[in-house]
């Protein structure tokens, strides 16, 4: 999350709170599975880790509660999301979790500090993503690892019944984001962008979630209709677009074998000892 590139929480979608609450709901929808990635990439309770464009604190959240002796650091850009991360924490009494406010491209954070780094939907809306990456290289240990994950949105939400024109919607997304300096399709990228940054032993995976697995409701409150009426009021999208795929959605759902399915992208890395 961060105002330096395509992603400003106070104007992606039509509202602050939705879009907050989408968020969660986008970390809940693939934290299973994540989580057992993140264990095969070496997180380990006792570890010093730290998450980078942290947003409102879901994901650090998460890890503090099944790694509870880990030293946990959350770095955010966004002034908005840090004060919403420092309460949220504070209610969940994660009081080890430290929460700071500052940028990926410049962390401000020691040399060689962290034993495991985790920087999630965050490289998608960097201009100068390989700047972030040597960043990130930077603070880690020597030995460290680091997860990167991200979208790639040529392939979204899919869904049977097939819904045409859910790939309008993403190429406007993609051509809105394009416009603000981010690289909405970089999943496929990831590998490639790691070792050019100076990571080895650079490993890649793709996390899915299924409907039948989660349930809709899980898909209906992490995709919602903020973004797509926004790139609707920017010109992107047409009404009458965003009008099918509202008609082609609730069809689909009725539909009894129904399934939507969607997929994100994680590249892990170790510095070099």
């Amino acid at each position: 999350m961060t105002r330096e590139g395509s992603y400003h929480v106070q104007s992606i979608g039509s509202n602050v709170e939705i879009e907050i609450k989408r968020l969660q709901a986008q970390v809940e929808l693939f934290w299973p599975n994540e989580l057992k990635h993140y264990r095969e990439f070496g997180l380990s309770d006792g570890m010093s880790v730290v998450e980078l464009g942290a947003g409102p604190g879901f994901m650090i959240d998460k890890i503090a509660e099944r790694f509870p002796r880990c030293q946990l650091t959350a770095l955010e850009v966004d002034p908005l999301l840090v004060e919403y991360a420092k309460n949220y924490l504070t209610q969940k009494n994660r009081q080890d979790c430290r929460v700071i406010q500052g940028s990926i491209m410049a962390t401000g954070l020691a040399e060689n500090s962290f034993d495991f780094a985790l920087i999630r939907m965050v490289l998608e809306h960097l201009p100068d993503i390989e700047g972030a990456i040597r960043e990130v290289l930077r603070i880690l240990k020597p030995g460290g690892k680091a997860v990167f994950v991200d979208n790639d949105f040529e392939m979204h939400i899919m869904t049977y019944p097939h819904i045409p024109e859910l790939r309008e919607l993403y190429d406007a997304y993609c051509q809105a984001r394009s416009n603000e300096g981010g690289s909405p399709k970089i999943g496929r990228e990831l590998p490639v962008l790691l070792k050019k940054g100076g990571f080895s032993r650079v490993d890649f995976d793709v996390v899915s979630a299924h409907s039948d697995i989660v349930g809709d409701e899980m898909f209906f409150r992490s995709e919602g209709i903020g973004i797509p009426s926004k790139l609707v009021t920017e010109g992107y999208l047409s009404s009458k677009t965003l009008g099918k795929i509202s008609v082609g959605w609730r069809n689909m759902v009725k539909n009894k074998d129904h399934a939507i399915i969607r997929q994100i992208y994680l590249a892990a890395g170790e510095k070099k000892r």
